[in-house]
């Protein structure tokens, strides 16, 4: 109870950062949950929806850093407005097209908007942290907000598409999921805190009498932490980081990019059973997501991670087996709560390993090397569901994650 407590006394910030994540994540649940579906009812094929998301990827790897340059010149709280308001036209886009021309026009938009958000918003976040313990829990519970209000955007969704039909309904979804995002891209630039104000405050304050600004502010009574990037070059530092990225991006996403396609010809559901699969999904992620930091803080870092490594690696490989819905529901539901804290714990720690001055960098090549392995995995399930094989997907999500342990074993841990 008491750790419970200690999460909601944040900075401002942070709160103000996670209250706009709850209209973020019922825009992108809204949005994800029809889109795989829209696309097939406009008579598109499996493989032609992967190759669309490939594309999609391969934007985003293609501008992530120039976008990360931008950051540099016109801030991050800004490219994160602007970015939500890219995915709102992409989510329109969608939804009053029918060719593929025109649903690659969308896709762009939403790589784009994508882009700016991703490259931008953990920055943000933890500007508005004094502490990497601090920024632990922020990025924990932005994304326990994310996943939560995903879910019920998700389950909004598939009763406002009810069984899809020609397609038609599922344009409703996409409208809406537009609307609230545009809102969220004018609510994010009048209401969050401003970066330039909280840089001035911080470099005053993080000062010595006739020296030097200081590279971290650190509160009283902590013990600064040696960066990493002192232990090792920065340069190193940052290509084995991105690697380790590709790999665990590509692990994932050969399953994460189609899962509602998955569970609906897997288990021959409805759009409305989907619908609440994965809203009761978002849940586990939102418990999980909360329950990271308390992992990291009572088990220490690299133990956290191995264990969660371990877990996902069985629970993909059971999913592989051929399993009545009793059985595959409930594993279905903990991989999503495994996935989740193998995201969190890592993509929390390898952006904490940096100085706030690097972030940026780091943030751009992380978008980079992400795109790299989402695109050929997004591909690649795209052609192995395209022969309506749905078990095949997790077995390899388990070789790929066996695969980035050993990385981490080998290259990660020692310098994180």
């Amino acid at each position: 109870m008491a750790y419970l407590q200690e999460l909601w006394r944040l900075p401002a910030g942070v709160r103000r950062f996670l209250a706009t994540e709850a209209l973020y994540g019922i825009g992108i649940g809204m949005y994800a949950l029809v889109l795989n579906l829209h696309l097939l009812s406009q008579g598109l094929k499996t493989d032609q929806v992967g190759t669309l998301a490939s594309i999609g990827i391969l934007i985003m790897g293609v501008s992530a850093i120039p976008v990360s340059l931008l950051a540099n010149r016109l801030g991050r709280k800004r490219l994160l407005a602007v970015g939500a308001a890219f995915v709102a036209a992409g989510s329109l886009t969608y939804a009053v097209s029918g060719s593929f021309g025109y649903f690659l026009v969308a896709q762009t938009l939403v790589s784009v908007g994508l882009t700016l958000v991703e490259t931008t918003e953990v920055q943000l976040l933890f500007r508005y942290c004094a502490n990497r313990k601090e920024e632990t829990r922020a990025y924990s519970l932005m994304f326990a907000v994310f996943t939560a209000f995903t879910g019920a955007g998700m389950l909004a969704a598939g009763y406002l598409a009810g069984g899809g039909g020609d397609g038609g309904a599922y344009r409703t979804p996409l409208l809406l999921s537009a609307a609230i995002l545009l809102f969220l891209g004018v609510l994010r630039a009048v209401w969050l805190p401003s970066e330039k104000k909280r840089d001035a405050a911080e470099d005053k304050l993080a000062a010595p009498p006739g020296g030097a600004p200081q590279e971290t502010l650190v509160p009283s009574g902590e013990l600064a932490e040696t960066p990493a990037t002192a232990k090792i070059g920065l340069r190193r530092k940052l290509w084995l980081f991105a690697f380790f990225l590709a790999l665990i991006s590509g692990s994932l996403a050969l399953t994460g990019s189609f899962l509602n396609v998955i569970v609906k010809f897997r288990l021959d559901w409805a759009d409305g059973s989907v619908s609440q699969l994965l809203a009761a999904n978002g849940l586990i992620l939102f418990v999980c997501s909360l329950l990271t930091p308390y992992l990291i803080e009572r088990f220490g870092r690299n133990t956290a991670i191995v264990a969660v490594f371990a877990s996902n690696l069985l629970l993909f490989a059971l999913l592989y087996a051929q399993l009545p819905e009793l059985l595959f529901v409930p594993l279905f539901l903990l991989r999503g709560g495994g996935t989740t804290m193998l995201s969190n714990l890592l993509d929390s720690q390898l952006m904490s390993a940096f100085s706030d001055r690097e972030r940026n960098l780091f943030a751009g090549m992380r978008s980079v090397f992400r795109s790299a392995g989402s695109s050929g995995a997004t591909y690649a399930a795209g052609w192995i569901l395209a022969g309506e094989d749905y078990r095949l997907p997790f077995l390899l999500t388990a070789v790929a994650l066996a695969l980035a342990l050993a990385f981490y074993a080998k290259w990660i841990r020692p310098v994180l």
